[in-house]
């Protein structure tokens, strides 16, 4: 059992920043990229937890129905003798700022173990419900084997509640839930967790489980495959349709011929016809193509899941990997997509990158709001991390849009291990990886799509939870802010234009305990979108408004 050291209480104090800064170009100047509707896309990088000593290896995010995010990071720190250790963050204002919530470590000893995957998830639909399940493999020194765990904890303060899963002989383990489009059967949620292990009396397995209960309980056990000789890398995605709305998980797997020899073999299956139902027969991507075939790695999958269907009145599967290019001695980025995943193995090829440049690291996701995939990989020649996006009916499956050619300001990388991850306060996505900041320590990150500015949160915990609206918007002389204050205080509005300069602002405004109205008067502006920032003593949200002539 690993040994709960450290529980922070939810401390919900908001960061208020002051100014905008976009990333900076090559010559000095400011360079942001634009949406179509003229709104940045990214903001400065945060660092969500900057700790000098520690080595922070892996990070990965993910959101509560409420839009909270959270942040799980692994490091070795040298105050607890060079242990591995875990710790979960929360940030409830759109990732601006986090907080400590969990802390733990590996009781393997002094120094000689640590995390090699960390994943995170979350169930419920209120405060009262919400969890959020902590998946981790930890691996001893000279050791080809590790154990898998998966945690439940309270998702308001972070308090560990037990072990959904402890598992010995674990390569890898990923974890996904159905939280925001419920699988059938499912009460209210379901999860599923799928591992690689090894089995020293017959060779390694594929095992899936899932929980119908929202995690209370893990109900389902099944083997997808096995080998005699190695797994490793997994990873999971839920899917579903509404004409296949019973919703099903999605696995991918990697095979190498022996623990550590990669390149090696991809492979994928899914649940057919419900979550909890029989995998299909594994399908061999790279077998699909001699070009690919025993030269893959690292595998990423994600599926379409919301209230559309594809052209093919079904929903789409993505499975991307690492593809050695012997050739050049470099890796490239390569895929296969199916657009009848709910009950075909259609699969065709798609080539991500494969321009010469060392590219590797690549991570999926959907996003259901604007119904298309998220690609983001480590380019280690350019030293970036591109984004690029693509929609689900995947007409034209080799021409993605490139959203950014280098979301990160810092190029001081090595493994940044970049995760993209859908969430419910920004509906373009946001992102976490590694950088080496801290004297070549690496540093967790995050980034988000809609500019870390723009986010909107009206939900900022669950106590203070209150009113706030702008109206009218579109606006053409008088915008008005309305909120609502649990106790008289002052607050501050900030107006920002698209170029994050300041344009107008309402500073240190002494307002009454109760429902509010302030109106601004924008009248001398151009037409075009503007954002607004809005600070009290416990409340903080931005947004964003448009003026109209």
């Amino acid at each position: 059992m690993r040994i709960l050291l450290k529980v922070f209480l939810l401390m919900l104090s908001m960061h208020y920043f002051n100014t905008l800064n976009a990333q900076p170009g090559s010559k000095g100047g400011l360079v942001i990229p634009y949406k179509v509707n003229g709104s940045p896309l990214f903001g400065n990088d945060i660092i969500i937890n900057n700790q000098q000593t520690q080595s922070q290896q892996h990070v990965a995010v993910c959101s509560a129905f409420n839009g909270w995010l959270y942040a799980a990071i692994t490091y070795k720190d040298p105050s607890y003798s060079n242990n591995a250790v875990v710790s979960v963050l929360i940030s409830v204002d759109n990732g601006l700022s986090w907080t400590n919530i969990f802390e733990d470590w590996y009781p393997g000893g002094t120094g000689d173990a640590e995390y090699t995957s960390v994943d995170i998830t979350t169930t419920g639909n209120s405060v009262s419900t919400l969890k959020f399940f902590l998946a981790l493999v930890a691996k001893t020194t000279n050791s080809n084997f590790s154990s898998g765990f998966v945690d439940i904890h309270n998702g308001e303060t972070g308090v560990y509640e037990g072990h959904l899963l402890a598992e010995g002989l674990c390569y890898d383990l990923a974890i996904a839930s159905d939280v925001m489009y419920p699988a059938l059967n499912s009460n209210p949620h379901s999860i599923g967790i799928v591992s690689s292990i090894h089995d020293f009396t017959g060779g390694d397995s594929i095992i899936f489980r899932s929980s119908s209960d929202g995690g209370v309980t893990l109900d389902n056990h099944q083997a997808l495959a096995a080998t005699g000789a190695r797994f490793h890398k997994v990873d999971l995605a839920y899917g579903r349709s509404p004409s296949w709305s019973s919703g099903r998980y999605f696995a991918t797997w990697e095979e190498q011929s022996e623990y550590g020899s990669i390149p090696g073999n991809i492979f994928t299956s899914h649940s057919d016809p419900n979550f909890d139902s029989p995998f299909t027969t594994p399908v061999n991507l790279d077998g699909l193509d001699p070009a690919d075939f025993n030269l893959c790695m690292n595998p990423s999958i994600a599926c379409q899941y919301n209230n559309s269907d594809n052209d093919s009145a079904n929903f789409s599967e993505i499975v991307l990997f690492e593809r050695d290019n012997q050739s050049n001695q470099s890796k490239d980025i390569r895929g296969y997509y199916n657009l009848q995943s709910a009950n075909h193995t259609h699969f065709q090829k798609m080539s991500i990158s494969n321009s010469g440049q060392n590219n590797f690291e690549p991570d999926i996701s959907f996003n259901p709001y604007d119904s298309t995939f998220m690609l983001t990989y480590f380019d280690s020649t350019l030293q970036k991390l591109p984004l690029i996006t693509h929609n689900f009916n995947l007409r034209n499956p080799s021409q993605w849009d490139i959203n950014s050619t280098g979301y990160n300001d810092s190029s001081n990388l090595s493994r940044p291990y970049p995760k993209a991850k859908s969430t419910s306060n920004f509906h373009k996505g946001t992102y976490v990886w590694i950088s080496n900041l801290n004297e070549g320590k690496g540093v967790a990150m995050f980034d988000a799509t809609s500019g870390t500015w723009t986010g909107i949160s009206e939900n900022n915990s669950s106590s203070n939870r209150m009113l706030f609206r702008t109206f009218p918007n579109p606006c053409y002389r008088i915008i008005n802010f309305e909120f609502e204050l649990k106790k008289a205080c002052n607050i501050n509005i900030e107006i920002v234009n698209v170029f994050g300069q300041n344009v107008g602002s309402i500073r240190t405004r002494y307002c009454c305990e109760g429902i509010n109205k302030v109106q601004y008067d924008v009248s001398g502006f151009s037409s075009g979108n503007y954002f607004y920032k809005f600070s009290s003593n416990d409340f903080y949200t931005t947004g964003r408004f448009t003026v109209i002539k």
